[in-house]
């Protein structure tokens, strides 16, 4: 067991991880009952010894009642009530490990109630789904921009190249704040940018207010981009976040597409202005929500870091003393819960930190900023970001194809009408995050049985290869159609295709980095937002240009043949991925004590 939890063991890789725990549980059953012979033998000449001294032989009692001693609970569920002794050692639920292993703290985020994660979780959706729509509504209205502001349809492009930009840098200038003040401070950050540059959005008179606009909203999104997912790995298991990513991703896809919907239906009863105005009055009631209801996460792991899954190395470890002041045996056992100003504050600063000043704040801000960037050559979150780059670059050749073709005289689509060319996207993209999250989970957990409860992260990749066929027929039917003009079943059709391979394709390479990195997921994930988004700006400056030259029919079938060699690098990682993790284990196991409060290491 412990050469796949233990990040020292000489074994250990990352990404290849023991989920199912019977193996490991049969192996502790057999050291316990061991132990408990051994403990029998002396019970029983201590009895003798206590019969003629009246008295228990000390430390008996105290040798008998170690928590690694007694029974491991199957269904594990967090109990303040129960005693400390009664605690499993190792914490299983239906037969499985539950990683990271939760410590006994009340004010662990892992321990926390049903109902306080499912709050947590729903606001964490809402904000993916609020801050997507928001992004992607700005130049749905472009009739009503140029008809009221003379702002041309190629200014409105470039300012999109512009949001890109903006979000990849704001998702990396956010990252070391999660670790220095906690997490709800991005949060906030990230509604009252959305309110500044939906106020500057709904007042545009030219176009330098079209550029500034959009990098500020391009701000809010990026408290969003990376956060979300490391506040969802703080309160769930690893063998709950596929089905979780799952409903992230699906989220994120609503937004993406529910958002223009909606403000095409806006502009079209008023103006775009309204849509500005209507993001105003979303990103106030969001600003609200997160400020009373948003419960910090940050918790400050590193007085157990001597703790491992190893019942007899922890009883080593307390038997010889080989431990500091500041280590914690119980767990946390004993903490008090933290009051409600301290769960809603908007900073949280950690017990360990080492700045104490403003000075040494800044010094390590731009400290994290530079070692955040280590993770840009991990294979896996080059893989995950060129996919997720790619499908975001998709989403902008097909949403100027609606304006500009659809709306030419040869269609004619109204905006209400092209509006509801999101409907078949949504289809798609629910159906492909179903796929790609909760049946992966399935075939990881058949995989697992099959290799002795062994999981490599490579496993998800099988997925993506259904994922890229059907992204490329999509997107040949949706090019093809519309240049054609064929049938509008065709290219809605299309559509739900590509929203498919949106969402699957998102998900399968987010999980994949996820899985791989459980320990660095914020670092990671802000790699993969930095290229993603480099990736959609250059797309987004090429896309008209690219076009206009080689024709809507072309265009697409290029972009079909990219897609299938994107979706075709899955090979090379089912291959050599094992070999790629292992070559970044030792940087990633300096950042993670980095991360852990060795920051000589940064």
């Amino acid at each position: 067991m412990e050469k796949y939890t233990d990040l020292n063991h000489p074994l250990y890789v990352p990404g290849t991880f023991s989920i199912y725990s019977s193996a490991v549980i049969r192996q502790l059953k057999k050291e316990q009952n061991r132990r408990r012979s051994s403990f029998t033998t002396n019970n029983s000449s201590s009895k003798s010894l206590s019969s003629e001294s009246g008295q228990m032989a000390p430390g008996v009692e105290k040798v008998t009642l170690q928590p690694h001693d007694l029974g491991l609970d199957y269904n594990y569920r967090y109990d303040s009530k129960v005693p400390l002794e009664l605690i499993p050692e190792l914490k299983t639920r239906y037969g499985v490990i539950l990683l990271p292993q939760p410590t006994n703290s009340p004010n662990d985020p892992f321990n926390w109630s049903f109902r306080r994660k499912t709050v947590h979780f729903l606001i964490l959706m809402s904000l993916t789904a609020l801050s997507a729509a928001i992004t992607n509504n700005a130049s749905t209205p472009q009739d009503s921009i140029n008809n009221l502001t003379n702002i041309s349809y190629d200014t409105l492009n470039n300012s999109a190249g512009v949001l890109f930009i903006s979000i990849a840098i704001s998702t990396w200038l956010y990252a070391p704040l999660a670790t220095l003040v906690g997490r709800k401070i991005s949060f906030i950050l990230g509604m009252l940018l959305s309110i500044a540059g939906s106020v500057w959005y709904a007042s545009m008179a030219h176009s330098g207010d079209s550029f500034g606009s959009q990098v500020l909203i391009g701000f809010s999104e990026g408290s969003t981009e990376a956060q979300v997912q490391l506040c969802l790995s703080s309160i769930l298991f690893r063998h709950q976040l596929g089905s979780v990513i799952t409903i992230y991703v699906l989220s994120y896809c609503l937004g993406t597409y529910l958002g223009p919907l909606v403000a095409n239906y806006v502009a079209e009863r008023s103006s775009f202005r309204w849509v500005g105005w209507t993001n105003v009055i979303a990103s106030v009631v969001g600003l609200l929500v997160v400020i009373l209801l948003f419960e910090e996460d940050l918790f400050d792991y590193s007085r157990f870091k001597h703790h491992t899954t190893d019942a007899v190395f922890n009883f080593s470890l307390a038997q010889h003393g080989i431990l500091s002041n500041e280590d914690d045996l119980t767990l946390g056992f004993f903490d008090k819960k933290w009051g409600r100003w301290k769960r809603f504050s908007p900073i949280s600063l950690p017990e360990n930190r080492d700045y104490h000043n403003v000075l040494q704040f800044v010094k390590q801000y731009f400290k994290l900023l530079v070692f955040n960037l280590k993770c840009l050559w991990f294979p896996p979150v080059l893989f995950a970001g060129v996919v997720w780059g790619l499908q975001n670059s998709i989403l902008t050749f097909y949403l100027t194809t609606e304006d500009t073709d659809l709306g030419s005289r040869n269609f004619n689509y109204s905006s209400q009408k092209v509006a509801l060319m999101n409907i078949p996207c949504i289809i798609g993209s629910t159906i492909g995050s179903l796929y790609s999250g909760s049946l992966t989970d399935y075939f990881i957990l058949w995989m697992a049985r099959r290799k002795n409860g062994i999981v490599e992260s490579e496993f998800r990749l099988y997925f993506s290869f259904l994922s890229g066929i059907i992204g490329c027929i999509g997107l040949v039917m949706f090019g093809i159609g519309v240049a054609k003009e064929l049938d509008w079943r065709v290219f809605y059709v299309g559509l739900g295709f590509i929203a498919y391979m949106f969402s699957s394709a998102c998900n399968l390479s987010m999980l994949y980095v996820i899985d791989t990195y459980d320990q660095l997921i914020l670092e990671t994930l802000v790699a993969v937002a930095l290229i993603n988004n480099i990736m959609g700006c250059i797309f987004t400056f090429a896309c008209s240009p690219w076009l206009n030259s080689s024709g809507t029919q072309n265009t697409y079938i290029a972009l079909a043949v990219i897609t299938f060699a994107v979706m075709l690098l899955a090979v090379p990682y089912l291959i050599w991925g094992k070999t790629w993790r292992k070559a970044t284990k030792n940087t990633y196991l300096q950042m993670v004590r980095a991360r852990g409060g060795d920051t000589t290491t940064i």
